[in-house]
């Protein structure tokens, strides 16, 4: 399994803003809707492991 610490989770965090931000660009709701929801649930966790 996988080892879940800050780094990884950063690196998620980063990725994901790049394809939101991608798909801003392009105009798609739902995947930006999508996305940012699954940006929330990395950000809780990474503010979980670092407290």
């Amino acid at each position: 399994m996988k080892k879940i610490d800050s780094t990884y989770l950063k690196k998620k965090i980063n990725k994901l803003n790049k394809k939101i931000h991608r798909a801003e660009k392009q105009g798609d709701e739902n995947k930006i809707w999508w996305r940012k929801m699954k940006l929330g649930k990395l950000k809780d966790r990474l503010l979980k492991i670092s407290a």
